[in-house]
């Protein structure tokens, strides 16, 4: 007769830590706001045995508000020329003025989109890298060695950024600088657990003696 009052011997056999990119394949299009393991993509101050575990942009959907602001700028001179003729205007007068319109419609563009594209957020297997391009002209980089990570926080308040799954990470560090931001990424709380398990590699490696 089996023993109700024995419990059952628990397996001393951990469960194997499953990392978070260990079965996920590199993304294919690098010009994603979500792309992991990229091949075919190296920054200025990258070393040679560095690898780029996590590549970040804003949320795709953040560009719809300069994108709508495009649209309504192409259509802004058909509304006024239907409320205010310009025929007394000579036609290559109308006609440059329709071209340096147009012409300022795709440098706007253009330029927000070289801003989306290249302002990123880079985990690699050593540090974490945060370039920012206020202009075009000007960069700000910032960026931490993995083991300085202290906290990270996730904010992803608003109905809006919860359908669409997109939040700022908030990484505070031990370095010189204080705190590194990635704002309006994909996916937070992915982003926080590969940081997270980056961290503890970290540490496992340093224990081991395996730290570069």
């Amino acid at each position: 007769m089996p023993d109700v009052f024995v419990a059952k011997k628990k397996s001393t056999k951990s469960k194997p830590k499953i990392k978070p990119l260990a079965d996920q394949k590199p993304t294919a299009n690098p010009l994603t706001a979500f792309v992991t393991k990229p091949k075919k993509i190296r920054f200025e101050t990258q070393d040679k045995k560095e690898k780029i575990i996590l590549l970040l942009r804003r949320h795709p959907i953040t560009n719809i508000s300069w994108c709508f602001r495009v649209a309504v700028m192409i259509l802004l001179p058909r509304i006024i020329v239907a409320v205010i003729p310009f025929d007394f205007l000579p036609v290559r007068y109308q006609l440059f003025t329709v071209i340096g319109w147009y012409f300022l419609i795709f440098a706007y563009g253009f330029e927000r989109f070289l801003s989306w594209l290249f302002n990123v957020s880079i985990i690699t297997d050593e540090r974490i890298i945060d370039i920012d391009f206020p202009t075009i002209l000007y960069r700000d980089l910032s960026e931490t060695k993995i083991d300085k990570i202290q906290d990270i926080t996730i904010k992803t308040g608003g109905y809006f950024r919860s359908i669409f799954n997109f939040g700022d990470v908030l990484i505070q560090t031990s370095g010189t600088v204080p705190e590194i931001c990635f704002e309006a990424v994909p996916r937070p709380e992915r982003v926080s657990k590969i940081l997270n398990e980056m961290l503890y590699q970290e540490e496992k490696e340093k224990l081991e003696g395996r730290v570069r």
